[in-house]
Formats: structure tokens, C-alpha cells, sequence
């Protein structure tokens, strides 16, 4: 049984370069496949940890039904609390569409509203709902934790591609209860959307560029962030082409593109590479079209701006320094630069742990991060794309360190479901 009573292994060697197709190589390739006593646990730790956010979600909100400073929006009771925020936008999408002309506040600037967010959750939540009974919420929190489920089950086979048995086992359940694991059984596409990206990035270290395009496609149509994949694909080919090169004129053997079909796997890379990049751009597209409207979507996003730096108005790689001037001038500036050095820094110490493939992967999500959002109290759930890095062996290098960090994970989830879901939106 491969779980923490497995024998501990050290970290498996890296990957060979993204074009090697020969077929002993793409053998080797194909992602370590846990076995299925391990696959069980695994589903019972998740449905055990659910069981228990539930507890947590609804003695909460027996404690603060009647706050003043509780401000969840979503109705009164239970079900109503679990409809807060966000999900009210996806019901919205599932039950009537996208509007065709965006809503505007007094001062004729754009409000929030439905096309900030993608069509792929309240989608399959309309294709489950008469499933379910027709209710609306119990077919979004269907669809969300079944996801969560999968994702659960994705993550821990993509750790196992680069950690130990043991340390991938315990960062899927570090993943399972992590302060921000409410958000997979709530009405939010984050459960769709970490399925699909960890099946992508499981197919980008297993060669299989189809699989990586089909499910990077589908995550750019069920969250924005999917651009991250196409930057980990790029720097990886990238990294790897200039290592071989090098490695070639120092007249070391390496392993490269299997001889007979070199450029057709470059080709096949690029072209994955291409669509999940299109698709990432497509939904501005697809929101200027419909609403006539070139900025309308960037002008949605930054809508929700307006409650943190006062203005909107969307310009690349500047909302942590907007957001960070806003809050402490100069110094809220210097502050940010200094957050993003260290970031940088910790990821570049642990590369030979993290492997290349994740090593980049986190890069681009980061730089993404940076490019397109302000950070606010949904900073903590955008993290979460980032689970793979829970895998790093030293998290559970002893025996007290996964206590601890299970500990810690169930304790900041209370936090994080009254600060971040009670008080303000998650």
C-alpha cells in the first residue's frame, strides 16, 4: 500500500526532454500509477475531510447567522450561505445566459457582472441538475465535489511523477484539508478547474500533447489562469533545447528527439502550445463580440477593483504595484517587489526538488498571478493551482511535520470560512 507506511524514496530523476518520443523513452514517460488501495484511501481521506468543512461551514453560520458584520449575499439559511458570492454569478450563467449588454453603475462605468467568470462549471451544472432533483445548488455542489474528488486523485499521480510515494500520499491530503479546501464544495468552478489543469500538466510530463491540449483548452473555458500551462510548455522546450544544446557541444551524449521524427514532435509541441494559448485569449474575444464592446471583458474584471485602489482600468503587470501604492504609497511598492523576490527565490532554491516541469509551471502561474490580478482576500484561493509544491518531501519528512501540517490546515480552514467566506468573499 503506497501510502506513509511505504518505504521512503528520494525524488526521481527528471524527466528526459520534452520531444522524446522513441518508444522505450515514451514507456518510461507514462506517470507512475497508484495502486488501488492507495486510490481508496485517498477518496475516503476526501470524503472524510468534506464531512468535516461541512461541520465547519455550518457551525459558523449557526454562530454568525445574526452578525452584523457577517455579509455573506447568497439568501437566508444554510443553503443560502453556501450560495454566497461568486456563486450567485455562476446560477446566474446557468439559468439565463451571459448578458449581451453590460450593466453600468450611475456613473456609467461598467459593474460587476457575469462575464468575469467562464461557462464551463454552471454548464455541466445544467446538464446535472435534472439529474439531482432540478435543484440548482445541490447540482453545483455535485459537480463541485465530485471534481475536487478527481483532482484529489490527478495531483496525487502528477506528485508521484516527480516525489516519493510517501511525500505525493501526504501532500494530497495536505491538499484535502488546506485552508482553502471549502472552496471545493461550494457553487465555484475551482474543483473543475484544478482537475483539469493538474490532468494537464500529468499529460505535459507524460509527453501526451493531445491530452494536454484538449484539457488545457478546457481549463481556459472554466477559470482564467489556464495561460499558465502554455508558459510552463514554453520555458520547459525552452530550458530543455538550450540544455541539450550545450550538452552537445561539450560532447556529452544526451538524450534527445528520437531521430526519425525530431521535427515532427517539435511541431507537435508548438501546436499544443499554440491552441491553449489561443484558448486562453479567446474568452476577451468571445465577450467583445457579444457585447460590442472591445475592453468589455478587462473592464469587468477591474470592476472589482474600484472597492480596493479606488480606480479600474486594466494594464498587464501593474496591479500589485497599483494595489501596493494604494494601500502604503512608495512603501507598499518596495513591499511588493520584495514579496516577489522572495517568491522567486524560494522557487529557484527548490528546483532540483520540484523538477523542471513544476518548476515552470509554478513560474508561469505566478507571473500570471502578477500580470493580470490585484491581490485582495482572493489571493489565498488563487493559490491553490499551486497545490503540486505540497508535495515536497520535506513537508513530510517526519512524522511531525504532516501533523502539523494537517493540524494547521484544518485550524487556518476555520479562519479562512469566517474571514473569508462569512465576513468577506473568498
Amino acid at each position: 500500500m503506497t501510502t506513509g507506511t511505504e518505504a521512503r524514496r528520494g525524488t526521481q530523476p527528471e524527466p528526459s526532454a520534452p520531444g522524446t518520443r522513441s518508444r522505450a523513452v515514451g514507456a518510461g514517460l507514462a506517470s507512475p500509477r497508484p495502486g488501488l488501495a492507495t486510490t481508496l484511501v485517498l477518496l475516503g481521506v476526501y470524503a472524510a475531510s468534506r464531512l468535516v468543512t461541512t461541520l465547519f461551514l455550518a457551525v459558523v453560520h449557526a454562530l454568525t447567522a445574526t452578525a452584523t458584520w457577517a455579509q455573506h449575499d447568497g439568501g437566508p439559511g444554510f443553503a443560502g450561505y453556501l450560495s454566497s458570492w461568486d456563486a450567485a454569478f455562476y446560477r446566474e450563467i446557468s439559468e439565463q445566459g451571459y448578458p449581451v449588454e453590460l450593466p453600468r453603475d450611475d456613473e456609467g462605468r461598467v459593474a460587476k457582472n457575469a462575464w468575469a467568470f467562464m461557462p464551463l462549471f454552471p454548464a455541466l451544472v445544467r446538464v446535472v441538475r435534472p439529474v439531482v432533483g432540478g435543484d440548482w445548488l445541490i447540482a453545483a455542489i455535485v459537480v463541485a465535489v465530485l471534481a475536487g474528488a478527481g483532482a484529489t486523485l490527478v495531483l496525487h499521480r502528477l506528485m508521484l511523477t516527480r516525489f516519493g510515494a510517501r511525500a505525493s500520499f501526504w501532500g494530497a491530503v495536505s491538499f484535502c484539508v488546506a485552508p482553502m479546501s471549502f472552496v471545493l464544495q461550494v457553487p465555484y468552478a475551482e474543483s473543475l478547474f484544478l482537475l483539469l489543469m493538474f490532468g494537464a500538466l500529468l499529460a505535459m510530463t507524460a509527453r501526451r500533447w493531445a491530452w494536454f491540449t484538449v484539457l488545457g483548452v478546457l481549463a481556459s473555458v472554466a477559470h482564467p489562469g489556464a495561460l499558465a500551462l502554455s508558459a510552463a510548455l514554453g520555458l520547459t522546450w525552452l530550458v530543455r533545447l538550450v540544455r541539450d544544446r550545450r550538452a552537445r557541444r561539450g560532447g556529452v551524449e544526451n538524450e534527445r528527439l528520437d531521430d526519425s521524427t525530431p521535427l515532427a514532435e517539435h511541431v507537435r509541441i508548438w501546436a499544443a502550445g499554440l491552441v491553449v494559448t489561443a484558448a486562453g485569449f479567446a474568452w476577451p474575444v468571445v465577450v467583445a463580440v457579444v457585447t460590442g464592446e472591445r475592453d468589455g471583458y478587462f473592464a469587468t474584471e477591474s470592476s472589482w477593483w474600484r472597492d480596493y485602489i479606488g480606480s479600474d482600468g486594466f494594464v498587464p503587470f501593474t496591479p500589485w504595484f497599483r494595489f501596493g501604492e494604494a494601500m502604503a504609497g512608495w512603501l507598499g511598492v518596495v513591499a511588493v517587489v520584495l514579496l516577489l523576490a522572495v517568491v522567486v527565490l524560494g522557487l529557484v532554491r527548490r528546483s532540483q526538488r520540484l523538477g523542471l516541469e513544476l518548476q515552470t509551471y509554478a513560474i508561469g502561474y505566478v507571473a500570471y498571478l502578477v500580470a493580470v490580478f490585484l491581490p485582495q482576500q482572493s489571493s489565498f484561493r488563487m493559490l491553490m493551482p499551486l497545490a503540486p509544491l505540497l508535495g515536497d518531501p520535506q513537508l513530510s519528512a517526519t512524522r511531525r511535520r504532516v501533523v502539523v501540517t494537517i493540524v494547521a490546515g484544518l485550524a487556518l480552514q476555520v479562519v479562512a470560512i469566517v474571514l473569508l467566506w462569512t465576513a468577506w468573499p473568498p
